[in-house]
């Protein structure tokens, strides 16, 4: 009988073992790609009847990658881990409605959250997250029939992201809100900054909604 229980209690260990392996999630690498819309707030410009005269578009590019936390204790299938986004390279276009004029804003930034995991079956995951932003360098090109009257450039913002990716094997698709803030210097007028920003007021706000799809690995 002894023996029995000793037994039993191998194999119970053995199970349970081989259980959290099963609700275990992989590291991923994944690289993604989609559309970018700029915010009614973009550049601070609250104002529907000052983009109603603009057409916005947008894109962004995305390498990242998500590290499981397997080792904390939740339930099947459900992971925490950390989301970080090695590199964003977006850009926005607004072209003025009946006039040869645009604003190309380009930008490259970083991230890095918590994110949340959950494998409801085999192969499909949902991600949750949230993340700190950085901007880390942004430029600004005001075009009138096609020659640059004004370029802006700037360094080093702050700003957030949240969103939710959808992956089933190597595919992924994804939603995400970000923002952030930097100060956009003029380029032929050193000290001074588009909008309200100044030295010390505000930066210019950058908001845009993400769709993406990407592959994983």
């Amino acid at each position: 009988m002894k023996k029995f229980f000793c037994l039993l209690i191998a194999l119970s260990i053995s199970v349970l073992s081989f259980a959290q392996e099963d609700g275990d999630l992989e590291n991923q690498f994944y690289f993604r790609f989609g559309l970018s819309l700029p915010t009614n707030s973009y550049l601070g410009v609250d104002d529907n009847s000052v983009w109603d005269q603009f057409d916005r578009i947008g894109g962004v590019f995305e390498l990242g990658s998500i590290f499981m936390l397997n080792s904390l204790p939740l339930a099947d299938g459900l992971r925490l881990g950390i989301n970080v986004d090695y590199a964003q390279f977006s850009y926005h276009q607004f072209s003025f409605k009946g006039h040869d004029s645009k604003i190309g804003v380009l930008k490259v930034s970083s991230k890095i959250g918590p994110s949340i995991s959950w494998s409801p079956v085999n192969h499909l995951v949902f991600d949750g997250y949230v993340k700190a932003k950085i901007p880390w360098v942004a430029g600004m090109v005001f075009l009138l029939d096609g020659e640059a009257e004004e370029t802006y450039g700037g360094t080093l913002g702050i700003g957030f992201s949240t969103g939710i990716n959808v992956r089933y094997r190597f595919l992924m698709v994804g939603f995400e809100y970000g923002m952030d803030k930097m100060k956009l210097e003029d380029q032929d007028n050193k000290g001074s900054y588009f909008g309200s920003a100044s030295d010390d007021g505000d930066k210019t706000p950058m908001s845009s909604y993400n769709f993406t799809f990407g592959f994983t690995f």
